[in-house]
């Protein structure tokens, strides 16, 4: 006997798929690797405790790789006896630094001592243009072969590093990944809410231009959805489009983008998304061709549309990168309103779209 699979069967299989692998690897973190500065001013690793119960690190070890020629690339320094976070508590590694004469509140240093660093191998300055950090929950020499002990990871400006296996393994990290490098006067921070959300661990981190240690990382960003999602009959959409964010908008988040999923990407749709200067006033009339028995309107101000962004429809869910590093300042505060349209661009097409998504509020933060 021949199956045959349609189409819509094959896109309905390979968003299972998918989901059935973003549980599998999607982590439940308390304790987290939060935010990395390494300049000539300050070199910092930060951690934070997000659970609701005071979380006891004392056992666990702190991992830096490096790609300095030469050098053993491959550090650990253990946090003292102990060590403690309370719920919603920071601490930051000062990496490489020694302790200044009156050590500060929330503060550990490493000293530049090999005898301060696990096994022997002493300790290297952190390079912002690559290198890595990590969380093992061991300080025993045995045990840093193991995934079982990798508690969080992040390499930027490159991958590949010593152990980075183990966090991919974990399903910490995902092979070929990592964040932009660090520069001057920049840190590395993370996006709390997206982590173990987002389809890449490296996601969850954005460039932070306003590095903020001992502190959470955002202030100002709004991704607030409203307005309802539809669908037309005879429809080839996986489901009623939704448009969000796969991250905050952050100044200097190159991973920022909208994504409107449950497109199918295979019948050669497009999808056309607007950006407005405000929601919908009351009474607005839609500008949407009219189908009999179906309330399909826009959320948005169509009179104040900004711009607008067609590209072809991809399969499960359909991207568009707003990269929001290398802008100034004055961007944060800026408010923009988006809808996306599923439609196809034949002029027999019946229905003469697909379907409309909700509406997003997106206010830039930092």
């Amino acid at each position: 006997m021949t199956y045959t699979t349609t189409p819509r069967q094959l896109a309905n299989l390979l968003f299972a798929t998918l989901s059935f692998t973003a549980v599998l690897h999607a982590q439940v973190q308390d304790v987290y690797l939060s935010e990395v500065r390494t300049d000539a001013s300050e070199t910092w690793i930060e951690i934070h405790n997000r659970g609701a119960a005071t979380a006891d690190i004392s056992s666990w070890s702190m991992h830096c790789a490096t790609a300095t020629q030469g050098m053993p690339n491959n550090y650990w320094w253990p946090f003292p006896t102990g060590t403690t976070l309370a719920p919603g508590a920071f601490l930051r590694v000062h990496w490489f630094t020694a302790e200044p004469p009156v050590p500060v509140s929330g503060n550990l240093y490493t000293g530049q001592s090999p005898y301060g660093f696990l096994f022997g191998l002493g300790g290297e300055a952190l390079a912002g243009s690559e290198g890595a950090a990590a969380l093992f929950a061991t300080q025993s020499n045995s045990q840093m072969n193991s995934s079982l002990m990798v508690r969080d990871w992040i390499s930027w400006g490159s991958s590949g590093f010593q152990r980075e296996n183990l966090a991919i393994s974990a399903g910490l990290w995902q092979q070929g990944r990592a964040t932009p490098f660090i520069g001057s006067g920049t840190s590395i921070a993370r996006d709390p809410d997206a982590i173990g959300v987002t389809a890449f661990a490296d996601e969850s981190w954005f460039l932070d231009y306003t590095p903020t240690p001992l502190m959470p990382n955002i202030t100002g960003a709004v991704v607030q959805p409203y307005g309802t999602a539809c669908t037309l009959p005879g429809n080839h959409l996986l489901g009623a489009p939704e448009l969000r964010a796969s991250s905050l908008p952050l100044i200097g988040n190159e991973q920022f983008r909208l994504v409107v999923d449950h497109t199918t990407g295979i019948y050669g749709e497009f999808v056309l998304i607007a950006f407005s200067g405000g929601s919908a006033p009351p009474g607005l009339g839609s500008i949407l061709p009219a189908y009999s028995g179906i309330a399909c309107h826009e959320s948005i101000d169509t009179t104040q549309i900004i711009s607008t962004w067609l590209v072809p429809a991809m399969i499960i869910g359909t991207q568009f990168p707003m990269p929001l590093d290398n802008y100034p300042q004055e961007i944060i505060g800026v408010e923009l309103h988006a809808q996306a349209l599923v439609i196809e661009l034949l002029p027999t097409t019946n229905p003469p779209y697909q379907g409309l998504t909700n509406a997003l509020r997106v206010v830039i933060g930092q």
